[in-house]
């Protein structure tokens, strides 16, 4: 059994391989750019459900954006 520090250790060390690779990637600019976006897009409709600034119409188009912004990320992923 390992102890939660050697678990650590280890997922460190899985990401540091993951974003190693990722510096191979042809599309990296692109997938970066995309999650970046729909992170932005949900993080702000989050903030104005909250305030009680947004309708539900709008949520579910801004929504639907992100999820966009996602399935572009993934594509371009897949062609690698």
């Amino acid at each position: 059994m390992c102890t939660l520090i050697e678990k650590n250790i280890i997922e460190n060390q899985n990401t540091k391989t993951k974003s190693y690779k990722m510096a191979q990637y042809r599309y990296k600019a692109k997938v970066t750019d995309d999650l970046e976006d729909a992170f932005d897009i949900v993080k702000n409709v989050g903030r104005m459900l909250t305030e009680g600034k947004i309708d539900k119409k709008s949520t579910l188009n801004n929504l639907s954006r992100a999820l966009k912004k996602i399935e572009s990320a993934k594509y371009y992923v897949d062609r690698e």
